[in-house]
């Protein structure tokens, strides 16, 4: 009787923690949740957990209402449109060279992380993780 509570408990346990991440806004989609859940809350089988058809419905509806909401919030910025002046063509073969490329800004990777998490577990998900590191036969 008592693993059965125990198991309840990690379930519902499971479901406010999902609810959690997808009202915060910063999760895309129910693969994020999935992801962060499992690997950065170390809850392993919370992807089995919440895998149903309509636990995703309604955890991608709950991200997109977050984001809407964050959005209404704080909406991004204009970006800035600057003139560019005439370079004499010395210096526009020099400028566009990519040997004086800049860094990317951390702005330039705000969604990258989902399509990281989406990659991984794409390959968690076939598994084929193993036959990464193997050579070919």
């Amino acid at each position: 009787m008592g693993q059965d509570d125990l198991d309840a408990w990690k379930r519902r346990r499971t479901l406010e923690l999902a609810f959690e991440l997808a009202d915060s806004g910063r999760h895309e989609d129910f693969t994020d949740i999935a992801y962060a859940l499992q690997f950065e809350r170390g809850m392993a089988t919370a992807q089995a957990l919440i895998d149903d058809p309509e636990m995703r419905r309604v955890l991608n509806q709950r991200c997109g209402d977050a984001r809407e909401k964050l959005q209404k919030l704080a909406p991004l910025p204009e970006p800035e449109v600057i003139e560019a002046e005439p370079l004499p063509v010395g210096e526009a073969i020099a400028e566009a060279s990519n040997d004086h490329a800049q860094m990317p800004q951390s702005e330039d990777f705000a969604r990258a992380p989902s399509v990281l998490r989406r990659a991984l577990n794409f390959i968690w998900r076939s598994g084929n993780a193993g036959d990464l590191n193997s050579a070919a036969s």
